[in-house]
């Protein structure tokens, strides 16, 4: 049983790239024994910036009156309302903004956009390839330290994520990733452990990696789970492997939120 964990990442159709509705992730979540989970959907963005992959504002209020109805239909476990805010320098006070018209239990930071060369142009991480891999890690890791030291977040998602399109990291991008571990630490966010990679051809670990982690647990970096679910049968998934683990590197207890107040409960 996992019934002391959280699912804290959790997509639902109404972002345009997962499959299955808000109730169909929840009736997953009591069927593998959680006793508490969390729905991240992406944010809107304003006009102007990639609405392929989120929610439009328009969609803000269903998905919030849903988390609530299913909050009262399903007492018999928790659900949070999350949201998964990709960070973007030139909307920073957009991102402010919007964080807070709304009661989250939990805002995650993530970074899936990065300029593409000379052309300055937002691109998806998947097909940003005009510098050097190092050179792209650098930027990377240094949108994630200015993502945590925004005052927006309470997680950063999947930490090393561009892995899954660029390949492994090399010596000099650990040294770019330590640096905006200091900066999480620094500014008292956790990170997720995203099982998702378990489940991703040619990475077959967690988002971060074992190495990754081991340096957050020695500062001190506190985390949470979440399958980045795009299915209602990927809730949970792989969360005995990276519980695993995290005994194994040292980590007791997992991060868990409630109006964006952290607390920790054992693994």
């Amino acid at each position: 049983m996992i019934n002391n964990l959280v699912d804290y990442h959790i997509h639902t159709s109404l972002c345009n790239h997962a499959d299955g509705t808000m109730k169909e992730y929840v009736k997953s979540s009591i069927e593998v024994g959680l006793k508490e989970m969390g729905f991240s959907d992406h944010n809107p963005l304003p006009p102007g910036y990639d609405g392929r992959f989120r929610m439009r504002s328009d969609d803000m209020n269903i998905y919030l009156d849903t988390i609530a109805d299913l909050q009262e239909f399903f007492p018999e476990i928790r659900i949070k309302t999350g949201i998964e805010l990709d960070f973007i320098e030139g909307a920073i006070d957009y991102l402010r903004d919007f964080v807070a018209r709304y009661n989250f239990d939990y805002v995650t930071g993530s970074v899936h956009y990065m300029e593409n060369g000379v052309s300055n142009q937002l691109d998806y991480l998947s097909i940003v390839d005009s510098e050097p891999k190092t050179e792209r890690f650098r930027q990377y890791f240094s949108l994630i330290g200015k993502a945590a030291a925004s005052g927006i977040f309470d997680i950063i998602a999947h930490f090393d994520l561009p892995k899954r399109f660029w390949g492994g990291l090399d010596a000099a991008s650990y040294e770019f990733a330590e640096q905006a571990l200091k900066k999480i630490k620094q500014n008292d966010l956790c990170i997720e452990v995203n099982t998702s990679g378990f489940r991703t051809k040619n990475v077959d670990e967690p988002f971060p990696e074992k190495k990754l982690l081991q340096l957050a647990r020695q500062m001190g970096i506190s985390v949470t789970l979440g399958s980045d679910s795009h299915k209602p049968k990927h809730v949970a998934s792989c969360f005995r492997e990276a519980v695993k683990l995290l005994k194994v590197i040292g980590f007791e207890k997992i991060a868990v939120f409630n109006r964006r107040k952290r607390q920790f409960v054992p693994i």
